[in-house]
């Protein structure tokens, strides 16, 4: 099947549906504003990153995982279970590293890296009903061989 013919979006989410720690149903390029939402949105990449003499490439894929997440004004521990749950979602991300599961972009493709790109996630928006926003990008390398 031509790479034309991949929905890669698609892919990334149906893989990504897999990590037991999301906090509800997972959605592609939307954030709704309630406790819990998850979403996994796609950079502006899929980006040619070498050329090799055999005409393949090494490309790249980016994407965010974000969640809405209750936000705390107080010394208390909810902003440090928002940030460990976060870390639960990298450690998903490296363990599928190890374990070599990879959203599959079909026969044309191999060679495949998943990396975090952020050493920690991060509190991105705060929204005026007590929710915050959290994410962190994450990056899928591949070798595309030429059809």
């Amino acid at each position: 099947m031509a790479l034309t013919a991949i929905n890669k979006e698609e892919i990334v989410q149906e893989w990504a549906a897999d990590n037991p720690y999301l906090t509800d149903e997972l959605y592609l390029d939307y954030l709704g504003e309630r406790n819990g939402n998850c979403s996994i949105s796609p950079v502006a990449s899929d980006n040619v990153i070498a050329t090799y003499i055999d005409g393949s490439k090494l490309k790249e894929y980016k994407f965010a995982l974000q969640v809405m997440l209750p936000v705390s004004t107080v010394s208390d521990v909810v902003n440090a279970d928002n940030m460990f749950t976060m870390r639960k979602w990298q450690a998903w991300i490296e363990d599928q590293e190890k374990l070599k599961n990879y959203p599959d972009f079909g026969e044309l493709t191999s060679d495949y890296e998943l990396s975090n790109l952020n050493n920690m996630p991060a509190m991105v928006m705060r929204l005026d009903n007590g929710l915050a926003k959290y994410q962190f990008f994450a990056r899928l390398r591949y070798v595309e061989n030429e059809e």
